[in-house]
């Protein structure tokens, strides 16, 4: 079962998740999903939270008005497949399985940043990444997640137009 801890950032992350994947048109919305998943929190402080989100209103297709973050365009995959593509391109030193975890090396002070392009990229398989300075350990559901996985990453290195995974 997930657990989600009473800080701000968790608070913030749960606020991100709701809104990339429902349609939530007003704030008491948003809250009532919030205390669903067993957050409380105040009109004020939601309100502060959507604008420290930069969080903004659009129209949808059919002119229901939802909450949106940044811009109102999403990210397109391949833009962030080339920018993690660059990134094992430069700066990733091996790949190494141990059943269902994947150890990545980078130089020195390279780690956290690679490791936060992999959550950004929400990779298949992979429940979740531990960045240290220049290590990265991804944890993955199984041994096969595992093994696609960090084939997956090795062939970002010697491609320049990769498929997504």
């Amino acid at each position: 079962m997930l657990r989600i801890p009473t800080t701000k950032a968790a608070r913030h992350a749960t606020i991100q998740m709701i809104l990339e994947a429902e349609q939530i048109s007003s704030q008491g919305e948003l809250k009532q999903r919030l205390e669903d998943k067993g957050i409380t929190v105040t009109q004020a402080t939601l309100s502060r939270d959507l604008l420290e989100l930069r969080a903004t209103k659009m129209r949808t297709e059919t002119g229901k008005q939802i909450y949106t973050l940044g811009s109102s365009e999403p990210e397109r995959p391949q833009s962030h497949t080339s920018r993690l593509t660059r990134w094992c391109q430069e700066i990733l030193i091996s790949v190494d399985l141990a059943l269902n975890q994947v150890v990545l090396r980078t130089p020195p002070g390279a780690a956290q940043m690679l490791g936060l392009a992999i959550d950004q990229g929400q990779l298949e398989g992979v429940v979740g990444t531990v960045a240290g300075d220049d290590t990265i350990l991804l944890i993955c559901r199984d041994i096969e997640s595992a093994e696609k996985t960090s084939e997956w990453l090795v062939s970002l290195v010697n491609s320049s137009a990769p498929s997504s995974q």
